[in-house]
């Protein structure tokens, strides 16, 4: 654990000093985690390399959530009577990162040729043909997906 969790602030260091060098307005972090998407994608950085610790990290992404919090409730007086104004940037600035997000995944998704989700649930469905009208182990009635070669259908 040790060990990987010095990769990550490693990159996060070097992220920092590349920011602070070259003066880019781009901050160090992302800078660090551009560092970290290209050194997993070309296989510099393996995934077990740093996996245990990048879980424990996104199971505990709340507890980095406090310190901003907190912040917030000791500066209350100096935000008093701004919170309509806050709330109208929250949620403007929610709506566009989540159109932007899902606008980015359609691009990535054509980029690598991937098949769409639906189209995806066609692929290794054998499982499912004998189920027909019974309860899966969950408890669950079982679903098959018809029609894969001109595009799936869920069908319970």
């Amino acid at each position: 654990m040790l060990k990987q969790f010095s990769i990550i602030l490693s990159i996060y260091f070097l992220g920092e000093l590349i920011q602070k060098v070259s003066g880019l307005p781009i901050p160090g972090n992302v800078i660090g985690m551009l560092i970290l998407f290209f050194g997993l994608y070309t296989g510099i950085i393996k995934l077990n390399m740093i996996g245990k610790i990048s879980e424990l990290l996104l199971e505990n992404l709340a507890f980095f959530f406090l310190p901003a919090g907190i912040s917030l409730i000791t500066c209350f007086a100096l935000l008093e009577g701004k919170w309509t104004a806050i709330l109208v940037v929250s949620l403007i600035s929610t709506v566009i990162t989540l159109g932007v997000t899902g606008l980015t995944v359609e691009l990535v998704k054509r980029f690598l040729g991937r098949k769409p989700a639906k189209a995806a649930g066609c692929v290794g469905n054998k499982s499912n043909e004998g189920n027909e009208g019974k309860e899966s182990r969950s408890g669950t009635n079982a679903k098959r997906i018809i029609g894969c070669e001109n595009g799936a259908e869920e069908v319970s």
